[in-house]
């Protein structure tokens, strides 16, 4: 039996792989770049890719599998989406623990605190335009339980930014990008809600 084009599904431990990858595209490579940063700590040939992952597979990070959607192109991964609800502020020792380079994200989550979060939304490119991000992001709306949404876009994104537009979002807050030897596109980060 052929399998629809378009479908979606529970994102698995299998997918961590495509998780990792897609989170990074999301991240304007953010999330690379610090997993390059702790496999240069641990002082051990880490491979970055590997760190994030295990992140991936595993239950607590913002894109655990646990917390995702993946869309499917006749069978193959095509994207993700990874949300949840964003319960209190964070905690201040969190604010200290955590690398500047990630601080103004942590800022504008603090603004969305009662929303269900979407913490990655990412098409692979040659899968664009064919509305896989639009059905991601529905479905993630559908697990809000009457929450608002919220998410964060670089500001250089404009693409990503017209379709939360279009779908309703609108810009709440900005807040500086920190580079660190990062060299990620934009200048901002942008918080939208609906």
């Amino acid at each position: 039996m052929l399998k629809t084009a378009y479908t979606s599904r529970p994102a698995t431990f299998e997918d961590a792989y495509h998780l990792a990858r897609l989170v990074n595209h999301a991240g304007e490579g953010l999330a690379y770049h610090h997993w390059q940063t702790l496999a240069e700590q641990a002082q051990e040939d880490v491979d970055p890719w590997a760190i994030g992952i295990r992140r991936a597979a595993g239950e607590s990070a913002g894109f655990s599998h646990r917390k995702s959607l993946v869309a499917e192109v006749y069978g193959h991964v095509a994207g993700c989406v990874s949300s949840y609800p964003i319960e209190a502020p964070t905690p201040q020792k969190e604010y200290a623990d955590t690398p500047p380079v990630f601080r103004a994200l942590l800022e504008l989550e603090d603004l969305a605190v009662g929303t269900h979060y979407i913490n990655v939304l990412a098409i692979y490119p040659e899968h664009r335009g064919k509305g896989l991000g639009t059905m991601l992001l529905s479905q993630a709306e559908g697990m809000a339980a009457g929450r608002g949404m919220s998410l964060i876009v670089c500001d250089a994104n404009r693409d990503a930014q017209r379709l939360y537009e279009r779908l309703g979002y609108r810009q709440h807050a900005t807040r500086p990008m920190v580079k660190q030897g990062w060299d990620g596109r934009g200048e901002n980060w942008v918080l939208m809600l609906k």
